[in-house]
Formats: C-alpha cells, sequence, structure tokens
C-alpha cells in the first residue's frame, strides 16, 4: 500500500483550500484521506470497499480544486456526496457494453462496485486512469454481462492494468486506462471508438452504478441518463471552468443543470449509439447549473491511440 499513500500525499488542493479560507472542506477531505491512509488492509477484512472510497476522494479533491474560492456549505457538500442525477432504470439496448469494476476481494458485486468501464474487445475495458493508477491487475476483477449488482453476471480476473502515459492526476488530463482480461468476455456487444465528435447539443447515453440523489444510497441496477454535448467554449467560460477543460476533455449536460453524472459512475461510458464518445471523469458538483460533467474526450487522437496501441483498432 506504500505506493497508494504516495498518490494520497499529492494532494496541494488541499492546503490550498485551507489558505482559501473553506476550512470545512479541507477538513472533509483530510479527513476522508486519513481513513483510506489508516487501515486500506482493515477496511478489505471488515469486508468494506476502500477502492470505491479512495475514488471518491480524488474526485472530490479535484472538484474541490477546480471551484472559486467563495465555497458554500452547500458547494461542499455537493464535493462530497457521490450521484447521478435525472436518470431512469437503463435498458438492455442502453449502453450494453457497460461493465463494472469490482474490488476482487470483497465477495459480494454491489459491494465491489467502485467504478464503471467499457468492453472495447472481448477481453480490453476502457475506463478512466483516476479508477486505475492506484490497484493492481491482481486486486481487481471487472464484471460482465449484467445490468444489475445482483450477484448475476461473470466476474473476470485483470492480467494487465495500461495508464496513458501523459495521465495528470492533478488536472485529470488524459484520464483513460485500459484493461486486459484473463478471458474473454463473448456474446455481449463492443463498443467502438469515436474518431470525431458530433455536433453540439448531440443527445448522449451515459450509465453508471452511481448514488441516485445527494447522499442517496447507491442503486443495484445501471442507471442511465441523457445528455446533450456541450461546446468547450461554453464549457470554458468564466460561468463554468475557467480555461480548465483541455483538448482531452469533453463537457455534457445543461446550462440549466438537473442531469448529470458524477463520481460515483467514474471510468464508465459516454456513448453516441455503440460509439464510445466520451469517459466519465469528473466535473463540479452534480447537475448544477453552467457546471457541466466533464469527460475524456475518446475522439481526441492522443487518446483513442492510446486505446488502440493496447487493445488493438
Amino acid at each position: 500500500m506504500e505506493e497508494d499513500m504516495r498518490t494520497i500525499e499529492h494532494t496541494p488542493s488541499i492546503r490550498t483550500a485551507s489558505r482559501r479560507g473553506t476550512m470545512r472542506a479541507a477538513l472533509a477531505l483530510v479527513a476522508l484521506a486519513a481513513a483510506f491512509v489508516q487501515a486500506p488492509a482493515m477496511a478489505q477484512e471488515a469486508g468494506k470497499n476502500w477502492m470505491r472510497e479512495y475514488v471518491q476522494l480524488r474526485v472530490a479533491e479535484r472538484n474541490l480544486e477546480a471551484m472559486p474560492a467563495d465555497l458554500t456549505e452547500e458547494d461542499i457538500d455537493r464535493i462530497l456526496m457521490p450521484k447521478i442525477v435525472g436518470g431512469s432504470v437503463a435498458g438492455a439496448a442502453d449502453n450494453p457494453f457497460q461493465v463494472a469494476l469490482l474490488t476482487k476481494s470483497v465477495a459480494n458485486n454491489f459491494d465491489a462496485q467502485f467504478c464503471g468501464g467499457t468492453l472495447y474487445k472481448a477481453n480490453y475495458v476502457v475506463t478512466a486512469a483516476h479508477c486505475s493508477d492506484f490497484v493492481t491487475a491482481s486486486q481487481v476483477q471487472v464484471l460482465t454481462g449484467t445490468r444489475n449488482l445482483d450477484g448475476t453476471g461473470v466476474r473476470r480476473n485483470v492480467t494487465r492494468i495500461v495508464i496513458h502515459p501523459s495521465w495528470n492526476s492533478g488536472t485529470f488530463d488524459n484520464d483513460v486506462a485500459v484493461w486486459q482480461l484473463s478471458t474473454s468476455a463473448t456474446g455481449i456487444p463492443l463498443a467502438s471508438l469515436a474518431t470525431a465528435d458530433p455536433a453540439v447539443g448531440t443527445a448522449l447515453l451515459a450509465t453508471g452504478w452511481g448514488a441516485l440523489t445527494e447522499g442517496g444510497s447507491f442503486p443495484i441496477n445501471l442507471r442511465k441518463v441523457s445528455l446533450p454535448l456541450v461546446s468547450r467554449t461554453n464549457c470554458n467560460d468564466s460561468n463554468s471552468y475557467g480555461g480548465q477543460i483541455t483538448v482531452n476533455m469533453l463537457c455534457a449536460g445543461r446550462d440549466s443543470g438537473g442531469i448529470d453524472t458524477c463520481q460515483g459512475d467514474s471510468g464508465g461510458p459516454l456513448a453516441r449509439g455503440s460509439v464510445l464518445t466520451g469517459i466519465v471523469s469528473w466535473g463540479q458538483g452534480c447537475a448544477r447549473p453552467n457546471l457541466f460533467g466533464v469527460y475524456t474526450r475518446v475522439s481526441q487522437a492522443t487518446i483513442r491511440n492510446f486505446i488502440t496501441g493496447i487493445a488493438g483498432l
């Protein structure tokens, strides 16, 4: 766990937040980090999913760093509460290539799930780097062939995890990783990779097992939400992310808010039909006006070429 602890120690945003006067937010994140650092082994012994908690922590940190200095208590609560907002139960044809990333040491699928992913080849999964760079292949499994975390589907071992070489854990730039499975998931529809972005306003489908409401419980059944693609210019406005959206990211959601994905859905697909367009990455709060969900941009050549370089065309 030495490597995991070093990852947590890179948290300059917590110190910055404290200087800005957001002490409550800083203390909340420090408490979460401390809980993870103190005893991940104990958490595993107790059947707890420390991987889920850690992913939520690092996305919360990224969100805090991206927010303005004048945080309110409501802002802080939104940062720390994972959820998917404004969605409904996903059907069999909704992103059928969706998979769940599991903590191998936790036997129950519902308790073990900590991120989502996309089946790109029968034995390769595309997910987020922030779901991947703190685990080894022997610590995780991938759940395929189910819409529900109810014990159905097949848990598959992972033989290799490859992180984008330019992944930046501070800015979440190049937030993509590829997992190789030990056995092929045959008979399941696969996603293709976007080679160009659709027009602004195009409806894209995001799916995941993130919690449903502020502070709410996580669902057993996969959820979906339709989100319009937002221009990078709009997403980089001063009332949105103020220049933090790189060419390796894209945004989706409504100016008025109300629908979104968030931490609980990390690594999952944002797709147009069978075409993987984005990977759930980060975003300030959830479903807030002008603060859209941010996704890894699959059509960007450096992202797409990384995936195909590992998993093939």
